[in-house]
């Protein structure tokens, strides 16, 4: 005679997570006409965590999303080396995408909308008239990109592009032209609606993806250039970063029954 007894069943595996943690250090140009009249070039370097997935319940090959984060910290100085300039940059965002695959899922592409709020802060060394410049951007913004995936005996390899540029939203620039002092008096600054014709933003990265037996790693090169303002302020900055990171996927569980 045999004896059944009810054995709770735990909840299926979700999707897969794909998490990206980069760390990226490169050269850049920065101008900040409300500091200085005269671009600064220096040093950067940014820490940025990506991750995607599907939406729960869709195939692979259909919608999906991402999100990141990231920042960064930026020291430049001007040509004749009598000023230095302290930037650091703040962002984060969050997309949805359609995702198409080819040649046994080798061959990727993916578009969709993203939106990406950022803050910048620069402190200008040696001014004492003008200290710190301030910004705020957020961002409607198009999203691409391409992989194809080759294999070794036991690694295997993706090549990636990815691309981010703005279409449309709103920015803050300041405009407190006398004394640093203005910033604890309330002197407004400019919000406004922001797009192409005013705030141009491109940000893309082409990288590779190293799957060893025990660990994979991504290695490429980041490239972002944004260039805004108004008839009386203009900033530019302008950043070249070699990017080296390392990939891990990983699955949640849903609820189980107690």
């Amino acid at each position: 005679m045999a004896l059944w007894l009810p054995v709770p069943v735990m909840a299926q595996e979700g999707v897969v997570h794909d998490n990206i943690l980069k760390l990226k250090i490169g050269t850049g140009y920065q101008l900040d006409s409300y500091l200085s009249p005269i671009g600064y070039t220096g040093m950067q370097y940014g820490l940025e965590n990506e991750w995607w997935q599907a939406f729960s319940g869709e195939r692979p090959g259909g919608w999906a999303h991402v999100g990141r984060a990231e920042a960064c910290v930026s020291t430049y100085g001007s040509r004749a080396r009598n000023n230095s300039m302290l930037g650091v940059q703040i962002a984060a965002g969050w997309g949805a995408y359609y995702e198409w695959r080819w040649f046994d899922e080798r061959l990727r592409a993916h578009v969709g909308p993203y939106l990406e709020a950022g803050f910048g802060v620069r402190e200008h060394g040696t001014n004492v008239n003008k200290i710190v410049s301030v910004d705020i951007a957020v961002d409607v913004m198009a999203m691409a990109g391409v992989s194809f995936s080759f294999y070794g005996k036991r690694t295997s390899y993706r090549l990636n592009y990815q691309l981010r540029t703005n279409l449309i939203g709103f920015d803050y620039l300041p405009e407190y032209w006398e004394s640093y002092y203005e910033l604890s008096t309330g002197v407004p600054g400019q919000a406004r609606c922001s797009g192409p014709w005013n705030h141009n933003t491109l940000k893309h990265e082409l990288s590779l993806d190293l799957q060893l037996p025990h660990t994979t790693w991504r290695v490429g090169a980041g490239h972002e250039l944004m260039n805004y303002g108004t008839r009386d302020l203009h900033f530019m900055r302008h950043q070249l970063s070699v990017i080296v990171g390392c990939r891990w996927q990983y699955r949640t569980k849903g609820n189980a029954r107690l």
